[in-house]
């Protein structure tokens, strides 16, 4: 794992460097810069130097001498490429002892900022696989419903009960708590988490963490930050909620029992008023299928983007306590063997995957606590720091079968 975690560290650095996305043309116009980095990164054929705010104090930030280069006569540049291909063989001249360095490894020395701000980014991805409904569900769902409603306003199927949800297989919450610190001088800084009582699995924390305080209360985070941005806590609790948007997929409709049906919902939780970039991907199998007719949806725009998966699109914002749906028949290929009765055997969407982003609420529930900077050597006491903290989820593999 250690090759793979140091090309994860080297790609950080080169767009902390250079900025994404990192072109071959770019590459090749800093690879001076690139060759002290690497010279910096590694040691003796081992990870050195990796933090990105080290790297700073150790390698010129801009590559002085690609702008510089072209401007002198052929002859001069040569010998001026030569001499840097040379020197970049052996230790590299930004490694000279006397170059100021800070006594936290991950914190560049002599940080200065005209505004100072501290910012927290607390960002979940959530993984939910639903199963189809049981025998028992679907016969609960044809005699009187169950406990868990869901809006039935379609525009062509209007179930005649409230409708139940088979229990989620999977529903996973992947957590980062990122830190975006712009603060002078070397500051000390206390972040208290709250989980509820949920557990965390396998938490992972950026150098700068004070574990001795983590264990001591769980959930207090205490650490010097880089300057700059950074992850200080990467976490995976089990068993969360299904998130604001649900959704079911129907079979076997309408009078030749060949349409099938989509519906997307949005629930109505607190401090959230809507969800972004909302997106339902149809899946079916591409081999077999050659394309869906007759089409019908009560909002958003479907279409047909890639072989076996149809993308229904809501662009903006979708508010909550919302529903849409979506109606179709799939075209079957000629080329298939029919079946023992002369017949082409119907086919349906296989699951729909839905995607969103959702602003103000995670679906673990955590949340922070307090932010407090403890002390601050070199930030002026007069300064008062601006900060902020945000949630954000965002639904990836939310799988409905």
């Amino acid at each position: 794992l250690v090759p793979l975690e140091f090309i994860s560290h080297l790609i950080k650095v080169l767009h902390d460097y250079f900025q994404p996305p990192l072109s071959r043309q770019k590459i090749e116009k800093n690879y001076s810069t690139i060759m002290m980095l690497l010279n910096e990164m590694i040691e003796d054929g081992y990870p050195f130097v990796t933090e990105e705010n080290a790297l700073r104090d150790l390698v010129p930030f801009a590559d002085g001498l690609s702008k510089f280069l072209p401007t002198l006569p052929k002859g001069a540049a040569n010998s001026l490429k030569s001499l840097t291909s040379s020197s970049s063989s052996s230790k590299s001249f930004s490694s000279d002892s006397s170059l100021p360095r800070s006594n936290v490894p991950w914190r560049r020395s002599n940080v200065k900022h005209n505004n100072n701000e501290l910012y927290v980014d607390i960002q979940e991805t959530l993984s939910v696989i639903i199963p189809a409904l049981s025998p028992t569900q679907l016969l609960l769902n044809s005699i009187n419903g169950g406990s868990n409603p869901v809006p039935s306003a379609s525009a062509f199927y209007t179930p005649a009960v409230p409708q139940v949800l088979a229990e989620p297989i999977v529903a996973i919450a992947h957590g980062s708590v990122l830190a975006t610190t712009k603060l002078s001088g070397v500051p000390d800084i206390q972040l208290i988490l709250s989980f509820g009582n949920r557990l965390l699995e396998g938490p992972a924390f950026h150098p700068c963490v004070r574990l001795a305080r983590w264990r001591e209360r769980p959930g207090t985070l205490s650490f010097i930050p880089p300057d700059g941005k950074c992850c200080l806590l990467q976490y995976t609790i089990s068993g969360v909620e299904s998130g604001p948007i649900g959704g079911d997929l129907k079979t076997g409709l309408g009078p030749m029992k060949d349409e099938f049906e989509v519906r997307v919902w949005s629930r109505v939780p607190r401090n959230v008023k809507f969800v972004e970039n909302l997106r339902v991907e149809v899946v079916f199998d591409g081999e077999r299928v050659q394309n869906v007719k007759g089409t019908r949806a009560s909002s958003g725009e479907f279409n047909i983007e890639k072989k076996g998966v149809g993308v229904w699109r809501f662009p903006g914002k979708t508010p909550m306590g919302w529903n849409a749906s979506l109606r179709g028949t799939m075209v079957v290929s000629e080329d298939l063997e029919s079946g023992p009765d002369g017949t082409v055997p119907q086919e349906f969407p296989k699951y729909i995957k839905i995607s969103y982003d959702c602003q103000g609420m995670l679906v673990s529930g955590a949340k922070v606590e307090s932010l407090r900077i403890v002390s601050g050597k070199g930030l002026d006491d007069r300064a008062k720091p601006y900060k902020g903290v945000k949630y954000l989820t965002q639904g990836k593999d939310i799988v409905i079968r």
